[in-house]
């Protein structure tokens, strides 16, 4: 494929729909543009909480008496008349399932991890019109990005050398440029000759890819992934007469991520040498650190004793990050120029490079529910109870800032974040669970959560088949001791979840997918101090 560069402009007027597209895939800088799935990582996952909310599928919008209630509806704190400490840990179990131009391939993975960790300081005296308060102080860590991902197949529609190839099109690129200003991508490829000069038949200059696209490369995508999504809370909640309950939280933020990826694409036959191409392998490291703030409110009003009634909402939370990229490649074109590598190093003094910038997340919004029910011999004393919550979440209000005053970083987030609208729609998730007293110290617990999809539309391959509608589905299970003075709760939860990889995203032709199945096997204890 051969792009003319002396038509540039006159393709704009015709194209601009690709153009604009264009901005936001690619960025003429030090690093590579981010896309929409960098805010969508910060939202669209199933919290973990406590072992006790793990167990009831985190229905616990009305419910109240636990810790987690600072980061789902701090209005539950008001609940607590004692003190309480609390420590839990977590062992997850993921296996994950990939589908790639026919081809499945599988990887697994474990880890151990501390779940939460808090303090509630309640006073049970009546104050200012409230009859009891709490304060919480909670460290929880809701996702972790522990995975790895690698999947392969034979693409002969298209390849990663032309996500370069479009950037410098559609950047018009001079050969100067795409030797020295892609220093992360495009720039490795035109070195190693991965992309190449050439001319149309006028004569007129552009760039061309050398990898024998039409006969098909067996393409392999594999990276490791680190870190977690964490909140530091500092919440508050207030009894009024054990009817109306009301409750804040300052929230903290604290998101550490990383991936190393290697991506390569070889020549089907391995024999021929005459196409002037032999394969690939790029390599890319990539860390990203946020830290931020927001807020949660939250109202429990008791209208009858066995009957509560929640809304919580949380605020968008404003997280700042600083990412560091860097990158090599190595390409074999055989006859043409041989085996030649470059690295960003080479061209960036042997730094990383830099990129700060602002997440602002998406609005939630929960309304719930709690029946309690007793035994027809003790009617004063609950048995047991069915919570519900309904989970409204705004994911095509996430929104990108730049941290400095630059006009064309100003611009190129407007871009962004009119795609990330485009991209992403407004959905429900649905949350039950039950607990009930076997005797007056042991409780059984059950759960279940759906997350729907919060993409516009379904993942469909170049044929416009749909491949694949992510969801992801929850059920749990639990057990839980309490004393006076101590308590110890256990759960098991078993996670589905259904989504798609993205490895390259393209202008000109439909990116490829690679359809995703995990199941996610959660093991949460807890241990707590009463005081």
């Amino acid at each position: 494929m051969i792009f003319n560069l002396v038509n540039f402009y006159s393709t704009i007027a015709s194209n601009m729909k690709k153009i604009i597209i264009g901005i936001l895939v690619f960025v003429s800088a030090s690093l590579q543009a981010q896309s929409p799935e960098d805010g969508l990582r910060l939202s669209w996952f199933a919290p973990y909480g406590t072992p006790r909310s793990n167990a009831l599928g985190g229905a616990m919008g009305s419910l109240g008496g636990d810790l987690s209630a600072a980061h789902i509806n701090p209005a539950g704190l008001g609940f607590y008349k004692s003190g309480e400490l609390i420590i839990t840990s977590k062992y997850l179990n993921t296996e994950t399932d990939y589908k790639y131009k026919g081809t499945n391939s599988s990887t697994s993975n474990n880890l151990s991890a501390l779940a939460n960790l808090g303090i509630v300081i309640a006073d049970g005296k009546k104050n200012r019109g409230y009859s009891s308060t709490a304060f919480a102080i909670s460290f929880t860590q809701l996702a972790n990005f522990n995975s790895r991902e690698r999947f392969k197949g034979v693409n002969n529609f298209s390849s990663y050398s032309e996500k370069f190839l479009e950037e410098l099109y559609y950047d018009n690129a001079s050969m100067s440029a795409a030797d020295n200003n892609y220093i992360f991508g495009s720039s490795l490829a035109f070195r190693t000759f991965l992309i190449d000069t050439s001319t149309d038949s006028n004569g007129n200059p552009g760039y061309q890819s050398l990898v024998p696209i039409s006969s098909g490369v067996n393409q392999t995508f594999d990276s490791y992934t680190s870190g977690s999504s964490n909140e530091l809370t500092f919440g508050w909640g207030g009894n009024v007469q054990d009817k109306l309950y009301l409750g804040a939280s300052i929230v903290l933020p604290i998101v550490n991520f990383n991936r190393s990826l290697q991506v390569s694409e070889t020549d089907l036959s391995t024999t021929n040498t005459k196409n002037e191409f032999g394969g690939f392998i790029f390599n890319e490291d990539f860390s990203s650190r946020g830290w931020g703030i927001g807020a949660k409110l939250g109202i429990i009003y008791k209208p009858e004793s066995f009957l509560r009634l929640g809304f919580a909402l949380h605020t968008p939370q404003l997280i700042s990050f600083r990412d560091k990229l860097s990158a090599d490649m190595t390409t074999n074109t055989e006859s043409y120029a041989g085996i030649v590598s470059a690295s960003s190093d080479e061209l960036n003094n042997g730094n990383a490079g830099v990129r700060e910038y602002t997440v602002m997340t998406p609005t939630k919004a929960t309304f719930s529910g709690s029946y309690f029910f007793a035994s027809p011999g003790k009617p004063t004393q609950p048995l047991g109870f069915i919570s519900a919550d309904i989970e409204w979440v705004n994911y095509a209000g996430t929104r990108f800032y730049a941290n400095d005053f630059d006009q064309e970083s100003a611009d190129y987030y407007d871009d962004l974040n009119n795609t990330t609208k485009a991209t992403y729609k407004n959905n429900l998730n649905i949350k039950i669970g039950s607990e009930i007293k076997l005797t007056s110290n042991w409780m059984a617990r059950a759960g279940t959560a759906y997350y729907g999809s919060p993409y516009k539309n379904e993942f469909a391959d170049e044929n416009g088949t749909t491949l694949v509608t992510p969801s992801r589905f929850i059920v749990s299970g639990g057990i839980g001791y309490r004393t006076n003075k101590y308590f110890v709760d256990f759960t098991i939860s078993s996670a589905t979840n259904r989504d798609a990889v993205v490895p390259y995203r393209l202008i000109d032709k439909p990116s490829p997918i690679a359809v995703q199945n995990s199941k996610a096997v959660l093991f949460n204890i807890g241990y707590g101090i009463r005081f």
